[in-house]
């Protein structure tokens, strides 16, 4: 009888699982379109590829991992219920306004067909109603997992973390099916909208506020809500600490190579292949991760976090350097070999590679982070640092995106143009020498910052 009872309590409640549905059902909407963000500005808007980038990297992504800070103490203030519904009105009309833009903007501005029309002013408002959407769904979702696991958080953020990657491979797998038949601004209207208002229709009548309070310790501390003026101040307490700033910096390096999944590689592999299907490319990233993410996490549980960090950055930059590969073995920027009866282009198989690297390395890397953070942050201050762990993936999208279209401009896109030789060797390798400036800084950090300092408390 006891052994039942002890089997219903350790059951998540309602709540949990609805939050995951939830999540589900916004990663897909994301990952429809993240793979052809960057080719639909670029090449159905007209859009530079440094400008395309910056919008999908540094505004996008800048938004939806710098904001939670805000967003994540007003959702405490007012509510989950209410803030997941208007995220999911943001997302939802965000997406739609992108799929729609060459239908409804030379109209309602009064441009003719036959004229050159300027899609800066839609697109940028419908990217920031998606990276405001985005940056309040965060918080929200992960906050009613962590209220609703009790004991079993571990448990609850694995499967968390399991449900974005089948989110994300069911995205990208019913955006080929729309994509290939209506087109690239159709993945926006019938993929991205339909799940966003999904994912509203399971707040809306199954979602409830979690009733799970913690003991109001995390990490080591006391847990209080706070204002939004002291969400606010907290950042330059943090930014003070210029040990914690320096790995900050490093850390997001590390995700400047990660980021190019959805800037870099797109563009270059639309240069290789006109017909890329870059959903399917990227799914190798997803897919490696449902597959190996419990042999990982076996694998390095009893590494120091650093050591898993450090090979979780070295794997991702080797990844990098698979394609340098094509260039050095003198094949031709579009040259195909059969690939189990697919004739695939030859830098685009070595791509693959290159993507399922990155998510091994996210793997080893992404999980210890956060383990890392509290860790090396000031006695009694756990949860401000922890607050801030998403500041690393902001500041590399704000630096990294543009860094990725401009490189692609400077060695793919304009010799192209121009009909010079391209130098995909140089691009890459650039890319890779961030990841090893990053593994280098991250072992400098963890020898004369942490380990110097162990010694000398001992």
């Amino acid at each position: 009888m006891m052994n039942d009872e002890n089997r219903v309590k350790s059951k998540f409640p309602q709540a949990f699982w609805a939050a995951n549905t939830i999540e589900l059902f916004e990663r897909a909407a994301y990952y429809s379109m993240a793979s052809f963000m960057v080719i639909y500005l670029k090449e159905s808007l007209g859009m530079r590829p440094t400008f395309a980038t910056f919008l999908n990297g540094s505004l996008l992504w800048g938004l939806i991992y710098f904001l939670p800070i805000v967003s994540g103490t007003l959702a405490d203030k007012y509510g989950y219920k209410k803030s997941l519904t208007l995220s999911f009105f943001l997302i939802g009309l965000g997406y739609f306004t992108m799929g729609n833009l060459q239908r409804f903007w030379p109209g309602l501005i009064g441009q003719k067909a036959a004229e050159a029309v300027d899609y800066t002013i839609p697109a940028i408002l419908g990217i920031i109603l998606i990276g405001i959407g985005g940056s309040i769904v965060k918080p929200c979702i992960a906050g009613t997992v962590q209220k609703t696991s009790g004991t079993m958080a571990t448990v609850g953020f694995g499967i968390f973390y399991m449900v974005i990657n089948i989110g994300s491979i069911t995205g990208r797998g019913v955006s080929y099916f729309i994509r290939t038949n209506l087109g690239i601004p159709a993945i926006f209207t019938y993929a991205s909208s339909i799940f966003a208002l999904i994912g509203l229709a399971v707040v809306l009548f199954i979602y409830k506020e979690p009733q799970y309070v913690s003991d109001g310790r995390k990490d080591g501390q006391e847990v209080r809500k706070k204002t939004l003026g002291q969400a606010l101040l907290g950042i330059f307490v943090v930014l003070r600490n210029a040990k914690f700033v320096f790995f900050l910096v490093v850390i997001g390096l590390f995700w400047v190579l990660y980021i190019q999944l959805y800037n870099l590689m797109p563009l270059f592999l639309r240069a290789v292949d006109p017909n890329a299907p870059m959903e399917l490319y990227t799914l190798a990233n997803p897919v490696m991760i449902v597959s190996f993410q419990l042999l990982i996490t076996r694998l390095v549980k009893k590494w120091t976090p650093i050591k898993s960090i450090l090979f979780g950055v070295a794997v991702t930059t080797t990844g990098m350097l698979f394609n340098l590969l094509p260039p050095l073995l003198g094949a031709g920027f579009s040259e195909r070999i059969d690939v189990l009866g697919l004739a695939l282009p030859f830098a685009g198989v070595f791509l693959i590679v290159s993507i399922a690297s990155m998510a091994v390395g996210e793997m080893m890397a992404s999980p210890r982070i956060y383990e890392y953070i509290g860790a090396i942050a000031p006695k009694g201050e756990e949860g401000l640092y922890l607050g801030y762990a998403n500041l690393p993936i902001a500041l590399a999208s704000i630096f990294g995106g543009p860094l990725g279209g401009a490189l692609f401009e400077k060695f793919i896109g304009t010799p192209m143009k121009e009909g010079r030789p391209t130098n995909s060797l140089a691009m890459w390798a650039t890319i890779a020498a961030i990841g090893l400036v990053s593994m280098i800084g991250l072992a400098i950090y963890d020898r004369m910052l942490v380990r110097g300092k162990a010694q000398v408390s001992s």
